[in-house]
């Protein structure tokens, strides 16, 4: 028990007794091993080393220099730094708060300022003693002298006081939109505008009042009064002169056609038909003549009026829009014959007008050509634009296919569910070299002849796997087929089409797309309101009877026929000279040819599409080799958010091109399975695809294509330049949207 009592060294966990303290620290010295008499005997262990080796090793010890840790000086040398970030910090605290002291004040924002809408305030300065009140130079005052009872006294909002605090002069709410002011009737809106010009008066009197007698405020606030003030009065002048450009329409359209006078015959009833024929509305000659009311034609009849271009614009129907035109539930029904004899199944979704189901499935990109049309004709101040949320691809087929938001970027293709790891990483590289593209510096080209390499020697040099390659060459470049990969030259092209869908997809967030309210059907009318606010001339219900043609085969003019539906008379006739005629395939049946067939499904929904997030409008695109098809399949779906339908329903499109010549139902079941479960279905006969065997050049004919089965207008844009560069010989130039510029609401 004495042993354990004794004083002892601790480390590494041991207790050593001090007896036994010199043995162990000589042992590590010693050659040879302790023996056991040694221990028995009791002398000290250190005592059995040779005196010269213990020496030695002592003075080793003693000489051996510490080797520095590189992670312990390190560390010393953050603390360092740190603690003369610190003293720095309470060295710049210390100051700002002696100069605060020094302020007595260390609200910026105190004082005059027009910026912040402050006033003068005397309870804080930045000196000691309150700032003046802003006076009348009394002065100044005496020069100018004012009848006690003048008439003008009564102009200013307050008896006898021309000028107004800077807070009373920001009282005020914002400028009314234009689709506000729409909604109003003549009388509301003459009313406000003589208020509006009654305001601007007194705020720009009370403007220059407060400037000539050097009050000192006000001026920031009176300009944002005087802009709001100024945005609502030419909002109200554009309505008004929208409407009379509507009245005038109107007025010309019922100078041309039947006016019936309901009134008393001698039997007790008067029915007195005034024929009216309107023939001096029609100008013997026309620069340009259109043919249908489809968005290609009304977009060329639009264009070609701002240019100064003299233009009649004729359908054989009795709406705008052709295929591209928005119906109601009604209607569709009717026109695709979904019900029997005496029955109005449209009843059950409601109020048949709460309804505006487009005909062709097409989104709008938000950098698009179409977008740029709109933007440069200026045709966006007639229609308003929300975004699509979501573009989406499926990989795969059946109920496990993924669906996934189609990656526009780097950073989005690392977390998409499309790729793999290692193939994440070889699409981030693609991407990035797409978007530090440059067309005319070849040291972004990385070593690819960009003029003349196919796409696929472009997806070679990447290492892409074939499920990339489909949702980069379908879902992002937006190509129909496979047809392009081996095309040589069409990588520049490509590359250029996944530009246009990053950039447009980078202007919003969501999804590249935008989409007009209430439909597509307004589109054209949009275009057609322009062309008439230019001069052109339409004619609906107008029927063409003959187009004749010069000796030389070049087009001279048309024949036609203007009569109201239900109409028994003969309707007008009529003929006009033009050398330039446009219109689309279905004026010209022996200058066509048939490409194929556009299938097609419009599909009512009460729930959005699985595996989308719940997004209230999309586009789904089935890429073809998915499905084990040529072409792909395009799902387009909008909802009440963009006013085409009531509440809790949704409007999915499904389309493609028809591979077969029966059972397109099949064809279609890829995208008809996506949708789950379809209250209502509406499909027809397959549509034929046309396009025309001339180019127009020689007998001044220029026939525009059909619209195919994609969902989205970039075809059809390219087929409004063709024919614009073909019929006039100039290219077709416009203003896309400015940096900042948005077009679309979330």
């Amino acid at each position: 028990m004495a042993l354990f009592a004794r004083p002892c060294i601790k480390g590494f966990g041991l207790s050593i007794p001090l007896f036994l303290a010199p043995a162990f620290a000589s042992r590590a010295l010693s050659t040879t091993a302790p023996t056991s008499a040694s221990i028995l005997s009791g002398k000290p262990l250190a005592s059995v080393v040779p005196q010269s080796l213990r020496q030695k090793g002592e003075e080793k010890l003693q000489n051996a220099a510490p080797t520095p840790d590189p992670e312990l000086e390190a560390i010393r040398l953050r603390r360092k730094e740190m603690t003369a970030s610190k003293k720095a910090r309470l060295r710049r605290k210390k100051r700002n708060l002696a100069l605060r002291a020094q302020r007595r004040d260390g609200n910026k924002q105190r004082g005059v300022s027009s910026l912040y809408g402050t006033g003068p305030r005397k309870e804080t300065s930045v000196y000691k003693w309150p700032l003046p009140e802003p006076v009348i130079d009394a002065e100044r005052r005496a020069q100018f002298k004012t009848a006690e009872n003048h008439g003008l006294w009564g102009f200013f909002n307050k008896a006898r006081q021309p000028m107004v605090s800077g807070e009373e002069e920001a009282a005020f709410g914002r400028a009314w939109s234009y689709h506000e002011l729409a909604a109003k009737d003549f009388h509301d809106l003459h009313r406000l505008y003589w208020t509006t010009i009654l305001e601007l008066n007194r705020t720009k009197t009370r403007q220059y009042e407060m400037r000539r007698v050097r009050a000192g405020y006000g001026n920031y606030e009176a300009e944002t009064r005087i802009q709001a003030l100024e945005e609502t009065n030419a909002n109200i002048r554009r309505v008004l002169g929208d409407r009379h450009t509507a009245y005038s329409e109107a007025k010309a359209l019922v100078n041309r056609v039947y006016l019936k006078d309901l009134g008393l015959t001698p039997d007790g009833c008067r029915n007195c038909i005034v024929k009216v024929t309107g023939m001096d509305e029609i100008a013997p000659e026309y620069d340009v003549v259109v043919l249908g009311t489809g968005l290609t034609e009304c977009v060329l009849s639009g264009v070609l009026s701002v240019k100064g271009k003299k233009v009649l614009h004729v359908d054989r129907n009795d709406h705008y829009g052709g295929e591209a035109a928005s119906v109601n539930i009604e209607a569709l029904y009717r026109l695709y014959g979904n019900f029997k004899p005496g029955e109005e199944p449209w009843k059950k979704f409601g109020r048949a007008n709460d309804w505006n189901i487009d005909l062709v499935p097409k989104l709008l990109m938000a950098n698009g050509e179409l977008t740029n049309i709109l933007v440069s004709t200026d045709v966006t101040r007639y229609l308003e634009f929300k975004q699509i949320a979501g573009s989406f691809v499926q990989q795969g087929a059946g109920p496990r296919a993924t669906v996934a938001k189609v990656p526009s970027t780097a950073g989005e293709a690392l977390s998409s569910p499309l790729m793999g790891l290692f193939e994440k990483r070889r699409a981030k590289r693609f991407l990035e070299w797409v978007g530090a593209f440059e067309e005319n510096n070849p040291a972004t080209h990385n070593g690819i002849d960009i003029n003349r390499a196919t796409m696929k020697d472009v997806y070679d040099k990447f290492g892409l796997e074939p499920s990339t390659r489909d949702f980069i060459g379908h879902s992002m470049a937006l190509f129909p087929t496979d047809d392009y990969l081996n095309a040589s030259g069409m990588a520049l092209e490509t590359v250029t089409r996944i530009r246009l869908y990053a950039n447009s997809m980078a202007r919003y967030g969501k999804s590249p797309y935008i989409y007009p309210l209430f439909g597509l059907g307004d589109l054209p009318q949009g275009f057609a309101r322009l062309s008439a606010i230019y001069g052109g001339t339409y004619m609906l219900n107008t029927t063409i009877d003959e187009i004749h043609y010069d000796a030389d085969g070049k087009v001279s003019g048309i024949s036609a026929t203007m009569k109201e539906r239900g109409d028994e008379g003969d309707g007008m006739k009529f003929t006009t000279k033009t050398k330039t005629l446009l219109g689309d395939p279905s004026y010209f049946p022996g200058k066509v040819q048939v490409v194929g067939h556009l299938l097609k499904a419009i599909c009512i929904l009460t729930h959005p599409i699985e595996k989308t997030g719940d997004a209230d409008s999309l586009q789904l695109i089935i890429p073809q080799s998915q499905v084990g098809r040529k072409n792909d399949i395009y799902i387009a779906m909008v909802s009440s958010a963009h006013n085409v339908c009531p509440k809790g329903y949704y409007i999915a499109i499904v389309s493609t091109i028809a591979e077969t010549s029966a059972n397109h139902h099949l064809e279609l079941a890829p995208g008809l399975e996506r949708l789950g479960k379809i209250e209502e279905i509406f499909t027809g006969k397959p549509i034929p695809i046309y396009e025309p065997l001339e180019s127009g050049v020689n007998d001044h004919v220029y026939i525009s294509k059909s619209y195919d089965a994609s969902s989205h207008f970039e075809s059809m844009t390219d087929d409004i330049r063709d024919i614009y560069q073909r019929a006039t010989g100039e290219e077709l130039k416009v203003q896309g949207l400015r940096e900042g510029q948005t077009l679309a609401e979330e």
